[in-house]
Order: structure tokens, then C-alpha cells, then sequence
């Protein structure tokens, strides 16, 4: 059987280094199995380093994968706010910051990322926030972003077909409605063409990139 282009693209771009390998293996309990693959992290990876973005917000921290790739792009007085809502979750990513990225300005902030973002707004603006939490909240996540990236900086979303929910606007065992609604407004409202220069990929499971005008 011939392989699918997103399998090719996993194969030759989606190697992996050491210690990006042992974060994700790192990860054994079920519901923590849901980082972005390794071609995804590169994207990101190249991003940051694209955007020249030095000031970051990530909501969703999980074991600090995508951090980890994010901050190799980092530059030395870069700094990354990853948000993230569970204490054992903070504590697996902040042992991973400190042994696989040593010398990488990356600041945990744990909490609510809806209680928690209010507060880092004076921190900003900011070059890139990516958002990979809680789908339910990504409208409200992206209320925040509007208001607090910089002209020219970058909004990333994934998971942003939902698990294929968006196709069709029909919500399944794994969407509830008012995820599907969510995510439908963020699609949506990034590719308004007169806030936003935006586009959807078709990564693993979507990954929606804009740049605000």
C-alpha cells in the first residue's frame, strides 16, 4: 500500500530529536497521549523562527512537548508563558523544561488560562500565541489573543477540524455542541480577510495559522 501525503511528510519531515522523543514517551497515561506529532512541533518550530517571535503564549502546556520545540527556536532573549490548568501535568513539563531545555527563558503559569490570561495581559503584546487546550474555550481564548498579539504577530489553533466535527457541523461521541460552536466561530473569525491574513492546514488533525493585520 502507498503511503498518504501526510504520512510522507511525517516520514521526511517529522523526525524527531532525542529529547523531544523522551518528553512524548514520557507521556504514558491515556489522557495525556495527545501532543501534537512530531511534524506538527517542526511547524511550529519553523514558525518562531519565520516570525522572528521572541514573546509567546501557549495555552495548553500538557508535558511541555510543543513548548520544547517552540523554545529550539527561541531566540536568547526570548521568553515562552505556557498556560496550564492541572498541577501534575505543570510538574511532568517544568522537569522536562529544566532537563531538555536548559537555558530557555520557559515560565509555567498554572490555573485556569481563562483566570490566568487576564492577568499576563500586561506582559504583552505578543509575538505568537498557540492555543492546544480545552475546545469548548477557543472562541474565548481567541477573544483574548485579538486583544493582546501585535500587528503582524501570529494566532495558532490545533485540533482545528475537531476531529472532523467542523466537515460537516455535526457533533459526534468525542464533540459536544458547544465545542463544535466554538471551534466554528474560531475558524471562522480567523479567516476574515480584513482582520487576518489566515490559513487552515491539513495536518494531522488541523491546524489553523493567522497573521493579524
Amino acid at each position: 500500500m502507498s503511503r498518504t501525503r501526510r504520512e510522507y511528510i511525517a516520514e521526511v519531515f517529522g523526525q524527531e530529536p532525542r529529547e523531544l522523543a523522551a518528553i512524548r514517551a514520557a507521556m504514558t497515561e491515556p489522557d495525556d497521549q495527545i501532543s501534537v506529532p512530531p511534524e506538527d512541533g517542526r511547524l511550529l518550530q519553523l514558525l518562531v523562527s519565520l516570525s522572528g517571535a521572541k514573546k509567546i503564549v501557549e495555552i495548553g502546556t500538557l508535558g511541555g512537548y510543543s513548548s520544547t520545540w517552540m523554545a529550539q527556536a527561541l531566540p536568547a532573549d526570548g521568553v515562552i508563558y505556557t498556560l496550564e490548568y492541572e498541577d501534575r501535568r505543570a510538574d511532568i513539563a517544568q522537569a522536562h523544561f529544566q532537563k531538555y531545555a536548559p537555558g530557555k527563558n520557559i515560565q509555567i503559569i498554572r490555573g485556569r488560562a481563562l483566570d490566568t490570561l487576564p492577568g499576563l495581559s500586561a506582559k504583552g503584546p505578543f509575538d505568537l500565541v498557540f492555543i492546544d487546550a480545552d475546545k469548548v474555550s477557543y472562541a474565548k481564548y481567541l477573544d483574548w489573543a485579538e486583544a493582546n498579539v501585535r500587528s503582524g504577530g501570529l494566532i495558532i489553533g490545533d485540533n482545528t477540524f475537531l476531529f472532523d466535527a467542523v466537515l460537516d457541523e455535526r457533533t459526534g461521541d468525542r464533540v459536544r455542541e458547544t465545542a463544535l460552536a466554538a471551534m466554528l466561530d474560531f475558524n471562522r473569525r480567523l479567516a476574515n480577510p480584513d482582520k487576518y491574513l489566515a490559513m487552515m492546514f491539513n495536518t494531522g488533525q488541523g491546524m489553523t495559522i493567522a497573521r493579524k493585520l
